[in-house]
C-alpha cells in the first residue's frame, strides 16, 4: 500500500511540473483610421490629416491648377490596440483582412502594407517612417474580402513595447498608384500560450472551476480534462487536479 501511495505521489509530482501550449486566434478590428498628406500644397497639404475617411488610399497626391502643380505623399494608417493578445503569449502567425471598397474596386492596383510599434495616438513621425514601406499586395476586387499574410516581426515588438501597432497603406510599385480599400481593418493574430496542466480555462491557475470540470467528467471517456494519460476521468485525475491546485507555477 506504500509502496502505492508512493508512486502516486511521484506520479502528480511529474504532473505538477508539467505544461502544454495551446494555440488561439484572436481578431482585433482597428481602433483608429486616418489619412495623412504631406510635403505639398492644397490637397497634399503640410500636416493634413483626414481622419476616420470613407476609403483608404496610399501614394502620391497631386493637384494641377493650371499654373501650378502641388504635389506630395498620402498614406493611410491603422492603430491597433494589443491588450487582447495575452501576456505571455508567442505570436506566430499574422494577417489583416481588408475590403475592396465599394465605390472604386480598382481591382489590382498595386499598394504596399507597412507596420511598426505605435502608440496611443497616430504621429508625424508614424508616416515618415511608414511611408513606401511593407509588403507589395494587390487590392481586392469590388466588396471582397481579402487576406493578406504578414512578416511577425513588427507586431512581436509593439507587443513587447508599446501594446499599439500601426499599419499603413502607401505607394505600391510607381509613384501614382493608389489602392481604394474599406476604412476597417482586421488583424487574424495566431499565438501559442502556454499553460499549466490541469488549467483547462487558461487563466493561469489551476482553482474551482477546474476541479468541478474534472468533476463533472468524471467516469466518461474526456481526453481533453485527462491528467493520467488514459483517457478517462477517475480519482487518478482528480486526485491529480487537487494537487495541482493553485496559481500556475
Amino acid at each position: 500500500m506504500s509502496l502505492c501511495k508512493s508512486m502516486m505521489a511521484g506520479c502528480l509530482l511529474a504532473l505538477a511540473g508539467y505544461g502544454h501550449a495551446e494555440t488561439q486566434v484572436v481578431e482585433i478590428e482597428d481602433t483608429q483610421a486616418v489619412q495623412l498628406w504631406w510635403s505639398g500644397g492644397f490637397q497634399c497639404a503640410n500636416t493634413y490629416w483626414y481622419n476616420n475617411p470613407p476609403t483608404m488610399r496610399g501614394g502620391w497626391c497631386s493637384l494641377n491648377t493650371g499654373d501650378y502643380t502641388y504635389s506630395g505623399k498620402k498614406i493611410s494608417m491603422w492603430r491597433f490596440n494589443l491588450s487582447e493578445i495575452p501576456e505571455g503569449a508567442v505570436i506566430s502567425s499574422l494577417k489583416v483582412r481588408l475590403w475592396g471598397d465599394n465605390a472604386y474596386g480598382q481591382a489590382g492596383h498595386l499598394f504596399k502594407l507597412g507596420m511598426k510599434a505605435g502608440t496611443g495616438t497616430f504621429t508625424i513621425q508614424d508616416g515618415n517612417d511608414l511611408y513606401g514601406s511593407g509588403e507589395l499586395f494587390e487590392q481586392p476586387g469590388q466588396l471582397e474580402s481579402m487576406e493578406y499574410e504578414l512578416a511577425t516581426n513588427d507586431i512581436i515588438e509593439a507587443q513587447d513595447s508599446t501594446e499599439w501597432l500601426v499599419m499603413s497603406m502607401s505607394v505600391g510599385e510607381y509613384w501614382g498608384s493608389i489602392a481604394y480599400l474599406e476604412p476597417t481593418a482586421v488583424l487574424l493574430v495566431e499565438y501559442d500560450l502556454e499553460t499549466c496542466e490541469g488549467d483547462f480555462d487558461g487563466n493561469s491557475s489551476v482553482d474551482v472551476d477546474d476541479v468541478l470540470a474534472i468533476i463533472g467528467a468524471f467516469g466518461s471517456y474526456a481526453p481533453e480534462y485527462d491528467l493520467d494519460g488514459d483517457d478517462h476521468i477517475t480519482i487518478e485525475d482528480v486526485l491529480a487536479i487537487l494537487s495541482l491546485y493553485g496559481a500556475c507555477p
